[in-house]
């Protein structure tokens, strides 16, 4: 219905039109679509604390074997950034240029979980350790057609090395209970996050947090400890980048989580309509003027 009446002038602000419909306001010469960055993040959080999980080589496995740009080109139209980490495009010291360690590698992700002592060892597919016990995960997400869509793609593209994963939907609710609780009750988790202008992953990251409420992975990295600490007292702006970039790094190495992408805000304005600005503050930035 928005739609509909974007293209026949009812409205003139149609917020967040879905990926397919982005086309259509494109194709009409009365609209202009409207694309920035947005603060909010998908990925995926694994439970450092359970053994299976507790090697970083693991959790790197497992993003080396997803093909996030098929994710972003495929459930959001290519409207959407690759996310290394959660240091969002438009912060200032967000480096474009860093190398992942989990750029699409399926070769490289099987011989890392060889690494780590996860074989294949009765030949059934699945790769177990030492004492037998198979590399299967469940991965959970509340209700939501691109969350659904990550845990499907990496239930599909991970057992090409080695890895069961297991998609199971849970209310929203209750997966938060269950993620956010002393008792973590979780392996996998597809969320989402805000990325906020000023960026503090204490809460997340440090060590003494990990029986906090959004310690969501139970990692435990003392450069991680050090480089926050560092950063929220660290005022020199070139100081500060290059602390930034140092913690981008660490991130990556320790992958807590699997980042996915930043999504872009897409929104169809009637070009009769003046004086409009938009970026990552939101759409709603110069609506007064």
């Amino acid at each position: 219905t928005l739609l509909a009446e974007l293209l026949t002038g009812g409205i003139d602000v149609y917020v967040q039109p879905t990926p397919e419909q982005a086309q259509n306001v494109l194709d009409s010469e009365e609209l202009d679509l409207r694309r920035f960055v947005g603060r909010s993040y998908m990925y995926v959080g694994w439970n450092a604390r359970l053994p299976k999980l507790s090697d970083a080589r693991v959790r790197t496995a497992m993003g080396m074997g997803v093909d996030r740009q098929s994710l972003v080109d495929g459930t959001l139209g290519g409207y959407g950034r690759i996310a290394n980490s959660g240091v969002p495009p438009f912060h200032f010291a967000f480096d474009a240029d860093l190398e992942s360690p989990v750029s699409y590698d399926p070769a490289g992700a099987r011989a890392l979980l060889e690494e780590a002592g996860w074989v294949d060892r009765d030949g059934d597919g699945i790769r177990e350790n030492a004492a037998g016990e198979p590399l299967e995960i469940v991965l959970k997400y509340n209700p939501h057609n691109l969350r659904q869509a990550i845990a499907e793609v990496m239930q599909a593209q991970l057992s090409e090395v080695g890895v069961a994963i297991t998609p199971q939907s849970v209310e929203f609710t209750t997966l938060i209970d269950q993620i956010a609780s002393t008792r973590r009750d979780f392996e996998g988790v597809v969320m989402g996050w805000n990325a906020e202008f000023r960026l503090d992953d204490t809460d997340l990251f440090r060590s003494d947090r990990i029986d906090q409420p959004y310690a969501f992975s139970g990692t435990q990295n003392s450069t991680i400890d050090r480089l926050i600490d560092a950063l929220s007292t660290t005022v020199d702006e070139d100081a500060s980048r290059a602390l930034w970039i140092e913690y981008q790094r660490a991130i990556m190495e320790e992958q807590p989580y699997t980042y996915f992408y930043f999504r872009d805000r897409l929104v169809g304005v009637n070009r009769r309509l003046q004086g409009v600005e938009m970026d990552v503050r939101g759409e709603w930035t110069t609506v007064r003027d």
